[in-house]
Formats: structure tokens, C-alpha cells, sequence
């Protein structure tokens, strides 16, 4: 994941379908269940499916949940990394709860292997960021193939693009593009509903916060080259700190207090925070570290928890729509 900005964006494209992958697109090199289909991984490079896969690890519950929504969970033989599964407020819920799981968090190479996969998924943008998780090279050892949902390059994530190519990619690979389409249809929908309700004019200053912060320590944030930047934007909001690009970002009290901002976004859920949920929003508020800030004074302080807003996934519109709401209704 310490490298997730470094890879190319890809896309999986259906027939007569274009899709954006950086400055270009692909077109696809078979129709659904007409022979090999070849899709690009984050480096750019040709991986390619002669037959739907039949053994498939999600190494984390964004990708499960993507592969649920497209009809092909009974493909899913374990996955790690489970937690997104608990803020899925969707009809899928029923059938992520029967996926088999490997590990709490990501499921290290053995265990892995030992499920003999033929795909090995992950919507992080790379493999072998957690300690002891499966890189490339172990995937080649276990004659798995390996596909990662990927963020583009460029500096600043201003759209959901990252998680459409996802799903149309995944959509390809299992031969099911309609789906992936009809898929990609209801989330852009929701886009819309939420962009159809934005104020002209109002723009508030947002800023992430990851965490209570702490005198005499960085505050935590998230940059604008991640998804929860693009949601910022898409909810008709302005980060005070669009030149961090990165995803876990140190600033300054300083900063924060020169920049002031009007909301302020805290994801929650984090494993390395002091407190989570409600607490870490009775936290912030009480902080005297924010206290000058016209968000704290004006009592605009909002929450989402990190498995809506983190990685592509189709939870990300979950995490809009609540961002949207609260952002423009004030505090919560």
C-alpha cells in the first residue's frame, strides 16, 4: 500500500466500451465468452484469462464485495481482511457473511497458497504492502494470477474513475460485463443524485483528520490523491490541503489553524488511532488544538468510517451520499 500512487491506473473494457486509464484506453481483446480476454495490471502490463477463474482469494473485503455485487461470489473460496463487510448496508450483505475467511487482516503468503487459487484479488493498489502478504513473485510460485485495483499517478483523485475500471476489469476477467456495466450504471447514478442536490456556491473547506491529534505531534490526514480527496470533491467540498498527495499525511496544528476549515471529515476505524466512532468526534470537538477552527465553532464535524472511503470499491457511494449530507447539514 506505501507505494499505491506509484502504479498506472488499468482498465478491463467491454466491446465497443472505452474506458480512461491514465491518458488512454483499452479495448478488449475478446467478447464475453468468446476466448482468452487479457486485461492490464498496475504496471501496465498484459495478464491474461483463457478460462473465467474457479479459485479465487480476495486478500481483502473490498474485493469481495466487489466480486458479490457481480454475481460470481460461489468463485470466492476465502478472503481476508473482512472488516468492510460490517458497513455494508446492502442486500449482499447475506451472501458476504457466507464467504469463508481466511484471516482478521491480510491473510500472509501460506495461507494464501494453501487454498491453491487460481486469482488472487486485492483492491489495494499493490501486492505485499502488509508484512508477510503475497507478492508478485509468490503469486508466480503458486501459479496464481494476481489483480489489484489501481489509483492513477497524477497528484490529485478528483473522481470514482478508480473504481469503475475495477469492477469493469473484474467484470471481464469473469465474464460478466454486462453486469459490471449495470453495476457501473446504478453507482454513477447515485453520483448524480448527490450532484444534483449541491448548492451552487457553497464550497466548504474540508479537512480529513485520521485521528484526535495530539500537542507537540503531526496531525494526521489523507492527501488528494486518494479516493476520500475524489468524494471531497464529488460532495461539493474543497480540501485545505490538496498539495499532500499521499495517503496517510503528516501537517502541522499550524497549518491547520492558517488554513481553517469550515468542515472537518474524520475516518474513522483506523487501527493505529486512539479512538474510533463516536468517541473520536466527542474527542475532536473537545480538542483545544481545533478549537479556533470555524468548523469546531460553527459545530461542522462529520464522520465516515474508513471502509466506506478507502480503497475502490462500490462502497465508496455509501460514503459520498453520507459525506454530502452531513457536510451540507453540519455537524453530527
Amino acid at each position: 500500500m506505501a507505494n499505491r500512487r506509484a502504479r498506472l491506473c488499468l482498465a478491463a473494457l467491454l466491446p465497443l466500451v472505452a474506458g480512461a486509464c491514465g491518458g488512454g484506453g483499452e479495448t478488449p481483446t475478446a467478447a464475453a465468452g468468446a476466448g482468452p480476454v487479457t486485461v492490464k495490471d498496475c504496471a501496465g502490463k498484459d495478464v491474461t484469462f483463457a478460462q473465467v477463474p474457479e479459485r479465487v482469494v480476495t486478500l481483502d473485503g473490498y474485493a469481495a464485495q466487489t466480486l458479490v455485487r457481480l454475481g460470481v461470489a460461489d468463485k470466492i473460496i476465502g478472503t481476508g481482511y473482512p472488516a468492510p463487510f460490517a458497513v455494508d448496508r446492502s442486500p449482499y450483505k447475506e451472501r458476504l457473511a457466507g464467504i469463508p475467511v481466511l484471516a482478521e487482516r491480510v491473510p500472509v503468503t501460506e495461507v494464501v497458497a494453501a487454498q491453491r487459487p487460481d486469482l488472487v484479488l486485492t483492491a489495494f493498489s499493490a501486492f505485499g504492502g502488509p508484512p508477510g502478504s503475497p507478492k508478485d513473485a509468490d503469486l508466480a510460485t503458486m501459479s496464481a494470477k494476481g489483480l489489484a485495483a489501481c489509483l492513477p499517478s497524477g497528484p490529485m483523485l478528483t473522481d470514482l474513475a478508480p473504481t469503475y475500471d475495477y469492477v469493469r476489469k473484474l467484470g471481464a476477467v469473469f465474464r460478466v460485463p454486462d453486469r459490471a456495466e449495470r453495476l457501473i450504471g446504478e453507482l454513477r447514478a447515485r453520483e448524480r443524485a448527490v450532484a444534483a442536490k449541491a448548492r451552487p456556491g457553497d464550497a466548504p473547506r474540508v479537512l480529513v483528520l485520521q485521528d484526535d491529534p495530539v500537542a507537540g505531534q503531526p496531525i494526521k490526514t489523507s492527501g488528494s490523491g486518494t479516493i476520500a480527496h475524489a468524494l471531497i470533491v464529488m460532495a461539493g467540498g474543497r480540501s485545505v490541503f490538496t498539495d499532500v498527495s499521499s495517503m496517510h499525511a503528516d501537517i502541522s496544528p499550524e497549518q491547520v489553524v492558517q488554513r481553517d476549515p469550515q468542515v472537518l471529515w474524520l475516518i474513522s476505524d483506523y487501527p493505529f488511532a486512539k479512538a474510533k466512532g463516536q468517541e473520536l468526534a466527542d474527542r475532536v470537538r473537545k480538542n483545544p488544538l481545533l478549537a479556533g477552527t470555524s468548523a469546531v465553532e460553527h459545530g461542522r464535524v462529520v464522520s465516515t468510517s474508513q471502509y466506506l472511503v478507502s480503497f475502490p470499491s462500490p462502497l465508496n457511494l455509501d460514503g459520498l451520499e453520507q459525506l454530502a449530507t452531513d457536510m451540507h447539514a453540519g455537524g453530527t
